[in-house]
């Protein structure tokens, strides 16, 4: 990366970057996203935009290049008005990363994507090869340049798309939950770039850990105002204002015995003798929940257990190659029983998607897959949506309808259901994820946690036999995860979860599948898993586990 951004002027001495003035914008359905947002950016600012899922961080950054225009008030940049005529300036000075990469990538290639920007700024050809180049070596996917990006993991299209906005030379990076879907590695790979950078860093993160040593300033949204403005070190250093902004983890050090931890812990209800509810943040156990719905007893192991769980689906030296030759699955055997709660880990292209699109039908693999015992000819294959479902890494992506209830409804008409039967799961599903009254919402317009919900009500509504989450807590705040992690644990299915976050790996699994390159490295319990460190830190997750589990609740996460 250059040591300033090159070919981009900056503003008069003295002269703010952004100067926002009583910025308010509403979306169509009526949905007030910011209410009177007065702030100002000067360049080479290191801002934290923070706060609760729905307070309009995201609604905000769209108006910084123009994605968005105003309604009421105003936002200049270098003085001037954003508008239509100054909207290419703003589109190669101000570059975004989305929270969802596929937003952004539409070429053929990863190398087309990359190099759009600096084409449309009109630079030569060499130039525009040494930005794409130089983009993709900070990102570590120079070998993936010629690869369709839809090919690649979640985590590298992150990367792939934030190349891309590397190479456009950006006076200002402004990042929606850069940390979401990637691995621990690719974490620290992403904060030694942005420690680089030298132009002015707005990001949008509940993650504390990356935000320490990156940002300088903390700006506060909550319901669409801006409710403080001041120094990053004052936020962190008061666990009351992490608690009331949406970004107190402490109820992760909890779950995992921690409370010895807290400055000024605050006691916690202790759950009624025979009430099912454990001291987990209010989550039954893992084994707990095991036992509720297969009768076997905490304490047994899966394999020794006194009930034996019967196989509810099994992959049988199964590999998969996408078009471009990536050979994603290398003869995997994986038997998931009834009643399984399993963590599916590993670093990103590991393999874990695709090994979910097989789970799911989806994708066509080579050898044999049995559900319940019988096996399965291409064309049940295609039919396994009926009986396994899927929680995208981003929601939105399966989210189509103009309201939730059409949303929630969807499968079930699909199943050929009557009305009333459809009426009675809807209902029941928006209830079990805390979306009762939600009905006529729009959901596109939900916050992120909101629509993470409403996606497995959806799922929910079909009921499947397996349920498989990818990359649940990402992009969610304290609030939302919690929530989360009590529908998730009080939910009577088997699960597969996708995720690289060990917290919720030790509170919801008891078995753990370790993907490496497209086979499965260990399969063993979870308790093991969180035990073996040489393990973690081979595959780039340990020290996510030592900082939520061993860390203040300061720094939680």
């Amino acid at each position: 990366m250059h040591d300033v951004p090159a070919g981009h002027p900056l503003p008069p001495r003295g002269l703010p970057l952004f100067q926002i003035r009583d910025l308010a914008f509403a979306y169509p359905d009526g949905t007030q996203a910011l209410r009177g947002v007065d702030l100002t950016i000067h360049h080479a600012d290191r801002i934290a935009l923070v706060g609760h899922n729905g307070s309009g961080k995201t609604t905000l950054v769209k108006h910084l290049n123009g994605l968005l225009h105003p309604q009421h008030g105003a936002v200049l940049y270098k003085g001037e008005p954003v508008s239509g005529d100054n909207a290419d300036q703003l589109r190669q000075e101000v570059g975004i990363l989305f929270q969802d990469p596929d937003d952004q990538l539409f070429c053929n290639t990863v190398y087309e994507d990359v190099a759009f920007g600096p084409m449309n700024q009109g630079l030569p050809q060499p130039l525009v090869d040494e930005r794409v180049q130089e983009a993709l070596r900070a990102v570590d996917l120079a070998d993936h340049a010629y690869k369709p990006p839809h090919n690649l993991s979640y985590g590298q299209r992150k990367r792939a798309a934030f190349a891309a906005v590397l190479a456009m030379n950006p006076l200002v990076l402004v990042l929606d939950e850069p940390t979401a879907n990637l691995d621990p590695r690719q974490v620290r790979q992403f904060a030694k770039l942005l420690e680089r950078f030298p132009g002015t860093l707005v990001c949008i993160t509940h993650d504390i850990l990356f935000l320490q040593g990156l940002c300088d300033r903390a700006v506060v949204l909550v319901q669409g105002r801006v409710h403080h403005d001041y120094a990053f070190a004052d936020l962190v250093a008061h666990p009351a204002s992490l608690r009331e902004h949406g970004l107190d983890f402490s109820f992760r050090l909890s779950c995992c015995g921690n409370d010895h931890h807290h400055a000024n812990p605050e006691p916690r209800p202790q759950p009624a003798p025979g009430s099912g509810v454990t001291g987990r943040g209010g989550v039954p156990s893992p084994a707990e929940a095991a036992s509720s719905r297969t009768g076997i007893r905490p304490g047994n192991s899966a394999e020794g257990g006194t009930e034996k769980k019967k196989t509810l689906i099994e992959l049988r030296r199964c590999s998969y190659a996408y078009p471009d030759g990536t050979r994603a699955l290398r003869e995997v055997s994986l038997a998931v029983r009834r009643g399984d709660r399993l963590a599916l880990i590993g670093e990103n292209g590991a393999g874990k998607s695709t090994l979910a699109g097989v789970l799911l039908g989806t994708l066509a693999a080579d050898g044999e897959i049995l559900f319940a015992g019988q096996q399965l000819d291409a064309r049940a294959r295609r039919r396994l949506w009926r009986k396994v479902g899927i929680v995208f890494q981003d929601a939105a992506d399966q989210l189509f309808c103009p309201t939730c209830w059409e949303e929630v409804a969807f499968g079930p008409q699909r199943l050929g259901l009557d009305r009333q039967e459809v009426d009675k799961r809807v209902r029941e599903a928006l209830a079990t994820v805390q979306l009762s009254g939600y009905e006529q919402r729009v959901p596109l317009n939900m916050s992120g946690g909101e629509r993470k919900r409403l996606a497995i009500a959806a799922v929910l509504a079909m009921q499947p036999e397996l349920l498989i989450l990818d990359e649940p807590t990402a992009g969610l705040d304290p609030r939302g995860e919690e929530l989360l992690l009590a529908i998730l644990g009080n939910l009577p299915l088997t699960m597969i979860l996708i995720t690289h976050d060990l917290f919720f790996i030790n509170a919801l699994t008891e078995r753990t599948v370790v993907m490496h390159r497209g086979r499965i490295l260990r399969d063993y319990r979870t308790d093991d898993f969180l035990a073996d460190d040489h393990l973690e830190e081979a595959i780039g997750l340990g020290y996510v586990y030592r900082n939520e589990c061993r860390r203040p609740a300061v720094s939680a996460r």
